[in-house]
């Protein structure tokens, strides 16, 4: 168990859809199945105690879909690595933004450690411009010098043995090259922590 981050690509037009009904985050989150979609949309549409005391039912909505265009869902899972590459990344590119900050929310609701966050395709693609100048010498220097202290698995990162290493590349490795996706497409990003 731990705290993972998963990210989601998607379109702009998709990410607007979903800012405008955030329900639909389900669709990107859960594409297995409408169970989750359905439970958060039943969720929303309860009266507040005004409304069932003066017998005003809440409207339930329609369900909607998302349409997908390829390149659209690629995953990223950097498992528990997360904060450690925030720390080290941001060290070596201090003006690059926070991808695991994320630019907002995606509604109030929990998707599991907390609400979904997003990124903008235009972030993204700076986050990647960000993540091609660092060399992955450099990540592991950082991994040497870095003060660890509140971070994410601490003690994973202060050993800074062979498999510390290898975590830290494996993950940025595949984060950079997701970035490189979604700038590439011209896309954004929904993120989840669980």
């Amino acid at each position: 168990m731990g705290v993972c981050f998963v990210a989601y690509s998607v379109s702009n037009s998709n990410l607007a859809m979903i800012l405008a009904d955030p329900p639909l985050v389900w669709r990107v989150l859960d594409t297995e199945s409408d169970a989750s979609y359905l439970k958060q949309l039943a969720a929303d549409s309860r009266p507040f105690l005004l409304q069932r005391l003066f017998g005003k039912p809440k409207a339930v909505p329609l369900p909607k879909s998302l349409s997908f265009s390829e390149g659209e869902l690629r995953v990223l899972d950097v498992d528990k690595a997360w904060d450690g590459l925030r720390l080290c990344i941001k060290q070596c590119a201090p003006d690059a933004p926070d991808f695991f900050e994320g630019e907002g929310q995606v509604g109030s609701f929990e998707v599991g450690y907390g609400p979904a966050l997003y990124a903008k395709s235009e972030t993204i693609a700076d986050y990647a411009s960000a993540l091609d100048g660092i060399d992955e010498a450099a990540l592991l220097d950082q991994l040497r010098c870095a003060d660890f202290k509140g971070v994410y698995l601490a003690d994973v990162w202060k050993r800074q043995d062979k498999d510390a290493k290898s975590y830290l590349l494996e993950n940025f490795r595949d984060l950079h090259a997701f970035a490189k996706h979604c700038a590439a497409h011209q896309q954004a990003a929904i993120l989840q922590f669980t």
